[in-house]
């Protein structure tokens, strides 16, 4: 009798409301009477079927085409009875020699039958119990990095007690006013590799705060990042949505475009010329010509301008069609003003000087040029600057190149009352920023670190989560009004073309992109054009709530020091006036 087929059907159907949700769909049918009958029970039922549901990741290595080692990252999901496999996205690891341990720990970890298959049954559309799994799986990464830096370190400890009973004093001495830099762990004060430039014969030990860059992403990181943010690619498709949609913080009322910074020219100490101090020139749109494309024909105009006017430079053939894997030209500078000069002669000769197209910003790599010995920043070649001298330098730059309006990593993370005291001159008329992510670690975050620059420049290396990205990213726009910015890394590429859709729905002011030439310049136009369908997207679906840029507006951060300085010299300030104040520039 319990074996009766119609019995169990019966059973069955009984166990749950099946039948009676499909008496008042037909009823509902019957009323609306529409004329796709399967499209109307589609879409009802669309909505009462389960959520997707991970069922593994599948990793594929790849080969960039730069020849860099590269890793596809897939979901098979199951949905509505059937499962599915979803591409993702792939994470580059750009050439380089110091890159050849994190791609040979990605594939290892890739490998790991045990990492395929650790989000199996999550639901899809939560990511933060997704992220969850992660940061768990994060850790165990980290602990595993650390016992293999350990080894690192103690084969580098022997090697160098061996080579220092063989190396005379003074040669040891000199090499090591700046210690080797690793991929990510390194002895507490060291520093990057040695300049090249020359080195002034006198030598005078100064006692300086242990600094060291901050440690580089490593392959767990990279892999915990890409997994996230393929699991919200992949829930942005199945909901029929777009990633920025989905990323749309809750304070974002309105979205609007960010502002691309886009390096022209790259100097340092590992390139042609006296000049060690700036790595980057770069060019920021104003924010009253990025309603349409002509400021990219600009630049371009200003890049061919400047290879014109290389090739005829005297000592400059070699370099004028020469290249960076970032996408920038490359000129022998003896002095950093050299580089504002040629920049500012190329955007004034393309864009004339009525029309103000663009305005500058450049990143200094302070790490490659601190002389850990003297205490002082290798300015140029023999040219060497006090932490409070550079101070001085930079806001002597921003009088005389009033068009920049940007300055990145002025100084090392440890120099904090340089940073403040610059700030306290230059910061109501230009942004001064840093992209360490030192300052936006939850252990690390404190006041002073977000009080002495009055723009977010941030990383995904900032949050290995996409949770804990938006998480953060929401807490700095909410606690105060500084603009915030997004980049990715020289080293590694996880976000791509989807760093538009992150500027968008983070209501970034600023994109830090690679330059236009060499294989640079195919990602950030994959980026622009990105951002160019974001925007038409918005124009279409939104209306009138698409904000284009406004000009720019500066908070002043005043410096503690010379606040209290200052204060015992003039009439007390009243209680009631706080230390940041906005500045809109003219």
């Amino acid at each position: 009798m319990f074996d009766d087929p119609r019995t169990k059907a019966r059973n069955f159907l009984e166990s749950s409301s099946i039948v009676s949700e499909l008496e008042d769909v037909l009823n509902h049918l019957v009323l609306e009477k529409p004329d796709d009958l399967h499209g109307f029970l589609a879409n009802h039922f669309l909505g009462q079927s389960k959520q997707p549901q991970i069922v593994n990741l599948t990793f594929r290595q790849l080969i960039g085409p730069a020849s860099e080692s590269a890793m596809n990252i897939d979901l098979t999901i199951a949905l509505r009875n059937r499962t599915e496999r979803h591409r993702g996205l792939t994470v580059n690891l750009l050439p380089g020699k110091s890159r050849k341990n994190m791609a040979k720990q990605l594939e290892d970890l890739a490998n790991s039958a045990s990492l395929m298959t650790f989000l199996n049954r999550i639901d899809l559309y939560d990511q933060t119990a997704i992220d969850e799994h992660l940061v768990y799986r994060s850790l165990d990464f980290r602990s595993k990095r650390s016992y293999e830096m350990a080894k690192i370190l103690a084969v580098d400890s022997e090697n160098s007690n061996s080579e220092s009973t063989a190396t005379p004093t003074l040669t040891k001495t000199l090499n090591s006013t700046r210690g080797p830099a690793s991929a990510g762990g390194l002895k507490g004060g060291t520093a990057p590799p040695p300049s090249k430039k020359a080195m002034s014969k006198d030598i005078q030990s100064v006692d300086i705060l242990a600094d060291e860059p901050e440690p580089v992403s490593y392959a767990g990181q990279l892999l915990t990042t890409g997994i996230s943010l393929t699991c919200l690619l992949i829930t942005a498709q199945l909901q029929q949505s777009n990633l920025f949609r989905l990323l749309q913080l809750p304070s974002i009322t309105n979205l609007s475009m960010p502002l691309p910074i886009i390096p022209i020219l790259q100097s340092g100490p590992t390139y042609p010329g006296k000049q060690a101090l700036i790595k980057y020139f770069m060019l920021i749109p104003t924010p009253n010509v990025t309603h349409n494309e002509e400021w990219i024909h600009k630049v371009h105009n200003v890049i061919q301008f400047l290879r014109d006017s290389l090739a005829s430079t005297k000592g400059a053939t070699l370099q004028s069609t020469y290249s960076t894997g970032d996408g920038c030209l490359v000129f022998p500078m003896d002095k950093p003003e050299q580089g504002f000069d040629l920049l500012q002669n190329a955007v004034n000769t393309v864009c004339g000087t009525d029309e103000h197209y663009f305005d500058y910003a450049v990143q200094m790599g302070p790490y490659e040029t601190f002389d850990y010995i003297r205490g002082r920043y290798e300015v140029a070649t023999s040219l060497l600057k006090t932490p409070d001298e550079l101070a001085d330098t930079y806001a002597d730059w921003i009088e005389a190149y009033p068009r920049c309006i940007m300055l990145i990593d002025p100084f090392r993370y440890a120099d904090k009352p340089s940073l403040s005291r610059l700030c306290d001159r230059v910061s109501n008329k230009c942004y001064v920023t840093s992209t360490d992510i030192r300052r936006y670690r939850n252990e690390n975050n404190n006041d002073d670190d977000q009080n002495t620059i009055n723009c977010h420049l941030l990383s995904l290396d900032s949050g290995p989560t996409m949770t804990e990205f938006i998480q953060q990213t929401n807490t700095l726009r909410e606690t105060n009004g500084y603009a915030l910015g997004l980049f990715e890394r020289d080293h590694q590429e996880v976000a791509q073309v989807h760093l538009a859709d992150m500027a968008v729905g983070f209501g970034c002011r600023f994109i830090k992109l690679p330059g236009f030439l060499s294989l640079g310049g195919q990602r950030t136009s994959a980026i622009l054009q990105r951002l160019s369908i974001i925007r038409d997207e918005i124009e279409i679906n939104d209306g009138d709530q698409l904000e284009w840029p406004k000009q720019h507006e500066f908070i002043h951060i005043r410096s503690p020091i010379d606040t209290t300085e200052s204060e015992t010299l003039v009439s007390p300030t009243p209680t009631n006036v706080k230390t940041k104040d906005k500045k809109k520039r003219p």
